[in-house]
């Protein structure tokens, strides 16, 4: 351990990062809030999370005939023979090896128990028996009962009351023989969505980034800061459990099996329970999976003539997402956003989709203060001065942005150095420190914003 500390503490890598580390509590439940009434002891709260969850996994009745007849209207367009071959072919050898070597270490392993390390260590002896498998499946046999089972643990959303429950982020504990071949299949489909998926989609595809999102908004802010009679809106929306509740039937064949699941709450495993619906966090077909469901609204809201966007010059821009972080750009305000709520209600209605109202926010430009209650009485949707959006604190004037970013991060980032200075770094481990901690944030920043240099 000395060693190791003499060899690794000043470099960058695993141990500096874990000196770096702020040090956040323990992620025990000690209490939940349940109807008003505060639970503390360990089996009710484990049950109260089971019971949770169960219901929330749980697909209700659902009427095949209609996701038929809505998926016939707005469903995605065919893919071609070629990609079909593309996607089906037989596994080879070379994609095992690919996948066992894309593996990460120091992940928690699923209930098998079994490493990312393990497969690396034994990739040698367990590429053909994985191949075997993995070409059984693609044929159309059974997948072995152990790729349905998975553990769920819950992580807390930071900056949210932990007493809640539905303020914890389930993430799969999957069997790494399963993430490897969900990741070929991944791999594969993402060159066909790259085709399908519209670029308003920055999501989980390659050749796509998260800034484009960000500096749309800063553009679209910047042209209605000119063009002051044009009345419109930024809509961010905020979907309830949007992996979670996404419809199996809706997806069809891209969730056969009716997998089971357990929970670990506070180390403990809960007793199984069926998962009906929703995309596992954990697998790396997931985001894939929900962002091809998520294209079938984006479509919806595209072509819909009623739904008026921000007009520049012949184009109009409506939307923007990443996965389920979607923001809508308006004009009309009103009758635009209710139709949109009307599509989203007619999409959810067999998707699964659901909107959080109290969670979606609103950016107002142009409106008067007359306009802006009328609009809030009128959607249900609530206006505000600032949100958060990909990372990026934003406002309606673009003003702003230095001074609610920049400037913010540089007090946590001065916070840090003061906290780091009592560490025993040497020279070269401050700097490891900077390059690792300091750097990135302020990187992100430079690639996610441009500052506006105007004087009002």
């Amino acid at each position: 351990m000395r060693q190791s500390l003499n060899l690794f503490s000043n470099k960058c890598g695993k141990l500096l990062a874990w000196q770096l580390k702020k040090r956040q509590k323990l992620n025990t439940v000690t209490n939940l809030e349940i109807e008003g009434r505060i639970v503390q002891k360990p089996e009710e709260i484990r049950k109260c999370f089971q019971r949770y969850f169960k219901e929330l996994y749980a697909q209700g009745p659902q009427r095949e005939f209609e996701i038929d007849q809505f998926l016939k209207t707005n469903g995605l367009s065919k893919i071609t023979q070629e990609k079909r071959t593309s996607l089906n072919c037989k596994i080879t050898q070379q994609e095992i090896e690919g996948a066992i070597q894309n593996m990460q270490l120091g992940k928690s392993p699923g209930p098998d128990g079994l490493t990312s390390k393990y497969y690396k260590t034994l990739k040698d002896y367990l590429i053909q028996p994985l191949m075997e498998v993995c070409n059984q499946i693609m044929e159309g046999k059974k997948a072995p009962e152990s790729w349905k089972e998975a553990f769920i643990t819950l992580i807390p959303k930071v900056e949210t009351e932990k007493t809640q429950l539905k303020n914890y982020r389930p993430i799969s504990l999957l069997n790494v023989d399963y993430k490897i071949f969900a990741d070929i299949l991944a791999s594969r489909l993402k060159k066909v969505l790259n085709e399908v998926i519209h670029k308003d989609q920055a999501g989980f595809l390659p050749g796509r980034h998260l800034f484009d999102n960000t500096r749309n908004i800063i553009d679209i802010l910047e042209l209605l800061q000119t063009n002051i009679n044009t009345r419109a809106v930024l809509i961010f929306i905020d979907a309830e459990k949007a992996f979670d509740n996404i419809s199996w039937m809706f997806m069809k064949k891209n969730l056969e099996g009716m997998g089971k699941a357990k929970l670990i709450v506070n180390n403990v495993v809960t007793e199984e329970f069926k998962i009906e619906k929703g995309t596992r966090q954990g697998c790396p077909l997931s985001p894939l999976l929900f962002i091809s469901v998520l294209e079938v609204l984006l479509n919806m809201i595209r072509e819909d003539r009623t739904v008026q966007g921000i007009q520049v010059g012949v184009k109009q821009y409506k939307l923007k997402a990443f996965a389920d972080d979607l923001f809508l750009t308006l004009q009309e305000p009103e009758s635009s956003t209710k139709r949109v709520l009307e599509l989203i209600q007619e999409f959810g209605r067999v998707a699964g989709f659901k909107l959080n109202k109290q969670k979606t926010k609103v950016l107002a430009k142009n409106l008067t203060s007359t306009e802006t209650d009328g609009f809030q009485r009128e959607t249900g949707l609530s206006v505000v001065k600032k949100v958060k959006y990909l990372g990026v604190h934003l406002s309606s004037k673009n003003l702003n942005l230095f001074k609610d970013n920049y400037e913010k991060c540089w007090v946590e980032i001065k916070k840090d150095l003061e906290i780091w200075s009592r560490l025993k770094l040497s020279l070269l481990g401050r700097i490891a420190a900077i390059k690792m901690n300091v750097l990135p944030k302020m990187l992100f920043l430079f690639q996610a914003l441009q500052i506006v240099d105007r004087v009002e």
